[in-house]
């Protein structure tokens, strides 16, 4: 005979709610596809139709979301308030805002630019030039530390300790030791060569090429890169822009508390 499970507890039942609450806004934000409707944020998140209307109409009351008539639901005033004065807090996003804009320029490719936060690298700026074919990051995403050149490049700069902390927040605790072996030479040439390279690792077609941002102890905070399709970026033209994009971050680094 089976057992009846036993009833949630308040705490295990406000914790539930809380986590349902933010997955149904994190997908009605961060989505691919945004905006989406009811019944899609609902699949995508996870949760049933009417626990998501609910949560939905909670989100609109409270400005976090708005809704956009038959398309769906977008990010609403409060939100974006929220976003804008996080940003405001991440170190040097003006800098790297203008950094990525000189180094687009002067490059005519794709630059970004992500912070180290917590365990995890955020991308907060980026600059598409006008001939991208497709974009495979977006301002928000958490880049990925062991298949990005990003990644790679603000590992190649951490302490041991936290090299293997970034990863496991990607990989899991189980599988961070062994990915870390097997990154190893990589590694060690880009802490070397002063910057780290992918070959459509990341994303399939794109070659990219990245360097850490340091602060004043010699450690990573963020780093910056400069990615194209490996057809038009060549191997030659992306050893080309390597000189330039180390200059850019020493200048950057050096303005870094």
């Amino acid at each position: 005979m089976n057992a009846t499970p036993l009833p949630l507890s308040g705490n295990e039942s406000r914790t539930s709610y809380l986590a349902r609450l933010l997955d149904v806004m994190d997908v009605a934000v961060t989505h691919e596809r945004v905006p989406l409707q009811l019944g899609e944020i609902a699949a995508a998140a996870g949760v049933p139709m009417s626990t998501a209307s609910r949560l939905l109409s909670l989100l609109v009351e409270r400005g976090m979301l708005i809704q956009l008539g038959k398309s769906g639901y977008a990010p609403g005033p409060r939100l974006l308030h929220m976003a804008v004065r996080t940003l405001d807090q991440v170190h040097g996003t003006d800098r790297l805002k203008d950094a990525v804009e000189t180094l687009s320029e002067a490059t005519g490719e794709s630059v970004s630019a992500g912070v180290l936060v917590g365990d995890q690298i955020v991308l907060v700026a980026r600059k598409e030039p006008d001939h991208s074919l497709r974009a495979v990051a977006r301002i928000g995403d958490i880049i990925t530390p062991h298949t990005s050149a990003m990644g790679k490049a603000v590992l190649s700069r951490l302490p041991a300790e936290r090299r293997l902390a970034l990863v496991a927040a990607a990989v899991g605790d189980g599988d961070a030791e062994g990915t870390l072996a097997a990154l190893h030479a990589e590694l060690a040439t880009a802490t070397a060569d002063g910057y780290a390279i992918d070959e459509e690792s990341y994303a399939v077609g794109l070659r990219c090429r990245a360097t850490a941002l340091l602060d004043r102890t010699g450690h990573a905070v963020g780093a910056i890169s400069i990615a194209g399709p490996a057809a038009r970026f060549t191997r030659e033209n992306a050893a080309a822009c390597v000189p330039t994009l180390l200059a850019e971050a020493a200048r950057l680094s050096l303005d870094t508390p």
